[in-house]
């Protein structure tokens, strides 16, 4: 299992596709962030946030497929990178971008949206009323790791009850009895495998 202990960027699996090394990492797998460089996502979800001096965590937000993350990337300290599915992952070092003015760019975009991400987060988790903050991000997860599907738009990852709570900072309790609440208005659905589904064209009306 990934570690922080190596001093080269380790997976579970390395493998060639395409002439370029791809990293595999398993769902829940800690991502280890120490040369300097930086990740991009071949395919899956990955999870980015902060940790605290007193251990609490903060979600940063999610890189998805063609993303890039790393710590010069995120003006964090105690930066943190998990991956939230099966994750394939390619790693570049910083002295590649001198050669390579179209990647520099691409990370520079990055940074400037993934800053914006973490505004709406942080603004998203501030409101009061924890159903209509469970609601907007929703939406922003929609945006972030979608999959158009026929009634709806699919969100890619399982995100438990817990893992909902904890991002938004309420309680389990709370974003059970939302969802449910979603369910019956006819804004969500949950197919087989237990992923959410956000219906189109819905919106939703809070109560003052």
């Amino acid at each position: 299992m990934p570690s922080f202990q190596y001093l080269k960027p380790r997976s579970d699996t390395e493998f060639k596709e395409a002439d370029s090394l791809l990293h595999y990492y398993r769902k829940g797998a800690e991502i280890p962030l120490l040369e300097p460089g930086f990740w991009q996502v071949n395919r899956g979800v990955v999870q980015l946030s902060k940790i605290s001096t007193s251990g609490d965590e903060t979600i940063l937000g999610w890189a998805t497929a063609n993303n890039s993350f790393g710590d010069f990337l995120t003006p964090q300290t105690n930066y943190r990178a998990q991956a939230l599915s099966e994750a394939y992952l390619k790693w570049y070092s910083l002295s590649t971008l001198p050669s390579s003015p179209h990647r520099t760019r691409m990370l520079m975009t990055q940074l400037s949206q993934r800053l914006i991400k973490a505004q709406q987060l942080q603004t998203i988790s501030r409101i009061t009323i924890k159903e209509e903050s469970l609601w907007q991000l929703l939406l922003l997860l929609k945006e972030e790791m979608g999959q158009s599907v026929v009634n709806g738009t699919r969100l890619t990852v399982r995100l438990t009850h817990e893992n909902l709570a904890h991002i938004i900072g309420t309680t389990r309790v709370t974003v059970t009895k939302a969802l449910g609440s979603f369910r019956k208005k006819g804004l969500i659905s949950v197919d087989c495998k237990r992923h959410i589904i956000i219906r189109e064209n819905k919106t939703i009306t809070m109560k003052k």
